[in-house]
């Protein structure tokens, strides 16, 4: 990982390299390290920016034009009387703490990278603006130690991790750092609430999804039984349904014949009144099976006349 665009000074910056890599950052120091570690590359990128952002490296100087354009635009304040230089707009989120160092902004349109909260707006929700304390640039603990003391204590990682602790701006980052994570149990403990609700609405979905589907089939039974019902009946099927319907007539008109003839009961009248209403409609079968008859001839000539036509 390499800082681009900027000369600056910081723990995590390998001072010794002109391209401002990044080396404090322990499951990138070597190989093994980062197999060791099983991170994603997303991941890393993501806690060495976030450091940077807790811990501001100092710029020295700006080597991207782009960078200096945008310090231009925008105009900045230098180091204050009391050692602490003032905040200003950095491509860097405001979260960043209000310890920023003597640049200045940039004009959102240049060509500069994205800054972190570009890139985590669009991948989630905007992460919550957390308002860290000012950085000074001098501390009084240190203004009487000569350099070989600085020295010394910088190559000593536990007398420099004790100076650190002794610094009121740590137990101040410290403070926020655990109320921060006070609130991320309790909203993890609101989000294992409303998990249960989640399965509970996830069930009640699921049971209305199968609902929805056994209504559905219902629905296709009933819609084909209603376009059979609605639909035009077959010239065919009722040619042959009146063709057994005429027969049936026919031979009730012959039995009632045979049976007047053998057993003579009734009146010759009466008689020739049954008789003639059952042959009456057997007649009237016939006819409508002739007409049908001659409407499918009709159909099945017109039918050939377009199909000679076709294109």
């Amino acid at each position: 990982m390499i800082l681009l665009g900027v000369k600056v000074r910081h723990p995590w910056v390998s001072s010794t390299s002109s391209t401002m890599r990044v080396t404090g950052y322990a499951p990138i120091q070597s190989e093994q390290a980062w197999k060791r570690s099983n991170s994603l590359l997303g991941e890393a990128v993501h806690h060495v920016v976030k450091h940077f952002q807790l811990n501001p490296p100092q710029v020295l100087e700006i080597t991207d034009n782009g960078l200096q354009s945008m310090n231009k635009s925008t105009g900045t304040s230098g180091a204050s009387d009391n050692g602490i230089r003032k905040s200003t707009p950095t491509p860097t989120p405001p979260r960043s703490g209000n310890a920023i160092y003597n640049v200045t902004g940039k004009n959102p349109h240049d060509d500069a990278p994205p800054s972190y909260n570009v890139v985590a707006e669009a991948e989630s929700t905007p992460a919550p603006a957390i308002h860290m304390p000012q950085i000074r640039l001098k501390y009084d603990e240190v203004q009487n130690l000569s350099r070989e003391e600085l020295d010394e204590l910088l190559q000593d990682d536990l007398e420099f991790k004790a100076f650190v602790h002794r610094l009121k701006v740590f137990d101040d980052i410290h403070t926020i750092g655990s109320s921060r994570l006070d609130e991320n149990v309790v909203l993890a403990k609101r989000n294992l609430e409303q998990g249960e609700k989640w399965k509970i609405l996830q069930i009640e979905v699921n049971e209305l999804h199968r609902t929805l589907n056994l209504k559905l089939n219902h629905f296709s039974e009933f819609e084909d039984q209603q376009t059979a019902i609605c639909a035009p009946p077959d010239t065919k099927l009722t040619i042959e349904k009146l063709q057994r319907a005429k027969k049936e007539a026919f031979d009730e008109s012959e039995e009632l014949a045979e049976d007047w003839v053998e057993n003579g009961k009734g009146s010759v009248d009466d008689f020739c009144k049954r008789f003639l209403e059952q042959r009456t409609i057997h007649h009237m079968r016939a006819a409508k099976i002739e007409i049908l008859n001659r409407q499918q001839r009709c159909l099945d000539s017109s039918t050939d006349v377009l199909s000679k036509f076709s294109f």
